[in-house]
C-alpha cells in the first residue's frame, strides 16, 4: 500500500492485489470510496453463517455503517486488483454529503436495500410464519444472539423487549438473561463444541474470543509470565516448537491471501485446515511491508486461538507463549493473556486464572476485553 498526499482532508491510498484494507472486527471511523480497481467485502450470513462476498465497484462507498455507528467492522475488505481508494474521516464525509445531495440519495438507496435484505434474513432466522407476533420475535432475537455468544446485542434486544413488553410472557426470562450477561454467568451457560479427538480434554464452558479495538503502545510482559507458561507445558522449550518454522519457508506465497483463506476456513469451523495455513504463514522467510508483518504476528495469535477452539490447550499455551516471546510489544498480547486466563480456568488452576485476568484488567480496563475479564474474575472470586 502507498499513501498519496491529503487533499482537503481526504487521503488517497493505493493498494496492491492481496492487500487488506481492514479486517472484520477492526474499529475505525474512516470511510472509503473506491476510485479504481476491485475490492471484495467478505462477511457471514446472519442466518446460516455462510460466507458472503460483495463486490465494491468504482465510485462506491464502503465501511460507512460501522464508521457512522462507531462499532467494529462487520466484514473484511480485500483488494483483488490494484486499487486506488479515497479515505475520508467522519468530518470529511459530513462535509461531502452536505454539499452533494446526490451522494445522500445514493447512500439512502444503498441502506434501504441493505435493510430489506437484513429484514428478510432476520425473518428466516426467526422462522417466518403467516402470523407475526412482534413480542415473541423480539425475544427470539435476544435468544439468537445470546446463544451465539454475542452478549451486547442480546442485552440490547432483551432491554428493548422489557421496554415494550414489561409484563409479558418472557419478561422474567429476559430480566434473568440480562442479569446473567452482566454478571458474566452467560458465558459459562453456553456449552462449547470442541473438535472430537481422543486426546482432547473438553471444557465445561464456552470460551469466548475477543479482538482489541485499540492499539496499546507498550505492554510489559514479565519473564515470570512466560515461566508460568513453561510450567504449564512441563518445562518444554517453546522456542524449539513446530510453530517456529522460519528456516523452512517456501518462497513466493502471498501472505495476505493465505491469511484470508485461513480466516475463511476458521469461520466455517474447519480448524485443522485453517491451522495448516496459519503455520505456513509462519514459515515465510521474507516479509515485504508493515502490512505483512502485522499479518505474520496475527498468524501467531490465530494459531493459539484455533488450538483453543479445538480444545487443545497445551498447544494453545505454547502458541501464545511464542507470540509473547517474539513480539512482546504486540497489540495482541492482551488478547493472548485473556485466552491464557480462560485456559487456566478450564484447567481449574484458579489462582493462575485470577492472576491473568487481573493482568488483562490492568492493561485494558476500559476496553470490552477488560470488562469481560473483570466479570470472569468476580465469578471466580465468588466461588
Amino acid at each position: 500500500m502507498s499513501n498519496g498526499s491529503p487533499t482537503q482532508g481526504i487521503t488517497t491510498r493505493t493498494y496492491k492485489p492481496g492487500s487488506i484494507v481492514y479486517f472484520e472486527n477492526d474499529k475505525s471511523e474512516n470511510i472509503y470510496i473506491l476510485k479504481s480497481g476491485l475490492i471484495i467485502l467478505t462477511s457471514q450470513k446472519l442466518e446460516t453463517g455462510e460466507e458472503v462476498k460483495e463486490e465494491v465497484r468504482p465510485g462506491e462507498f464502503f465501511g460507512v455503517k460501522s464508521a457512522l455507528g462507531r462499532y467494529p467492522r462487520e466484514e473484511t475488505a480485500q483488494v483483488i486488483k490494484e486499487s486506488v481508494v479515497l479515505v475520508l474521516t467522519l468530518a470529511d464525509f459530513e462535509r461531502l454529503i452536505l454539499k452533494n445531495v446526490n451522494v445522500v440519495l445514493k447512500m439512502l438507496r444503498i441502506f434501504s436495500n441493505q435493510l430489506r435484505r437484513i429484514g428478510r434474513a432476520v425473518r428466516e432466522v426467526l422462522g417466518e410464519t403467516s402470523t407475526i407476533n412482534p413480542e415473541e420475535e423480539l425475544f427470539k432475537i435476544g435468544e439468537y444472539y445470546y446463544r451465539a455468544g454475542r452478549f451486547n446485542q442480546a442485552r440490547y434486544a432483551y432491554n428493548k423487549y422489557l421496554d415494550y413488553y414489561p409484563n409479558a410472557k418472557y419478561s422474567d426470562l429476559a430480566t434473568k438473561r440480562i442479569r446473567e450477561i452482566d454478571s458474566g454467568q452467560a458465558e459459562s451457560n453456553i456449552a462449547p463444541q470442541p473438535v472430537k479427538r481422543k486426546e482432547v480434554e473438553t471444557s465445561s464452558e464456552e470460551l469466548k474470543d475477543f479482538t482489541l479495538d485499540e492499539d496499546i503502545d507498550s505492554i510489559p510482559v514479565k519473564e515470570s509470565v512466560v515461566d508460568e507458561m513453561d510450567d504449564f507445558l512441563g518445562g518444554d522449550d517453546v522456542s524449539g516448537s513446530d510453530l517456529d518454522l522460519a528456516d523452512e519457508s517456501p518462497k513466493g506465497e502471498d501472505i495476505s491471501s493465505m491469511f484470508y483463506d485461513a480466516m475463511s476456513l476458521y469461520s466455517q469451523s474447519e480448524y485443522e485446515s485453517a491451522l495448516q495455513i496459519y503455520k505456513k504463514i509462519l514459515s515465510q522467510k521474507s516479509l515485504k511491508n508493515d502490512a505483512e508483518n502485522k499479518i505474520y504476528q496475527k498468524a501467531h495469535f490465530e494459531i493459539g486461538r484455533t488450538y483453543f477452539k479445538m480444545g487443545q490447550y497445551n498447544e494453545a499455551v505454547e502458541a501464545f507463549s511464542l507470540l509473547m516471546k517474539k513480539f512482546p510489544q504486540s497489540d495482541l498480547i492482551v488478547n493472548a493473556l485473556y485466552h491464557l486466563a480462560m485456559i487456566y480456568e478450564v484447567k481449574k488452576q484458579f489462582d493462575k486464572a485470577k492472576s491473568y485476568y487481573q493482568k488483562v484488567i490492568s492493561l485494558a480496563a476500559k476496553e470490552e476485553i477488560g470488562k469481560q475479564a473483570s466479570r470472569r474474575l468476580k465469578n471466580l472470586e465468588s466461588r
